[in-house]
């Protein structure tokens, strides 16, 4: 009954939120990191400066910001993965702290 019930709950409220935060990420990051746009997933998964994902999540974690090194999701060690799945101010600091590594890691 809960399952029929949910179906008629209205999601939009949530979906435009979570388009916000989606284009919020990729247009802020775009110009310092290769990726794909999302196509409705709630994390992004950028290349790192010098193909290194696990240099760049671990400067990103002494910064206190959380990512995740792509080899956890493939053999290869040149991307990570981000989500968006936080509150806008919470994206706002982690987006800034993105891309003052890739502009260290880029000098």
């Amino acid at each position: 009954k809960a399952a029929i019930k949910a179906l008629d709950y209205d999601m939009q409220t949530y979906i435009d939120a979570y388009s916000r935060r989606m284009n919020l990420v990729y247009s802020s990051l775009k110009d310092r990191f290769r990726m794909a746009k999302p196509g409705g997933a709630f994390f992004v998964f950028p290349e790192a400066p010098n193909q290194d994902a696990e240099a760049f999540v671990k400067r990103a974690i002494e910064r206190k910001l959380f990512i995740i090194p792509g080899n956890v999701f493939s053999e290869r060690n040149t991307h990570f993965r981000i989500s968006f799945a936080v509150a806008e101010n919470t994206l706002k600091k982690g987006i800034t702290i993105l891309n003052e590594l890739a502009d260290e890691f880029n000098s």
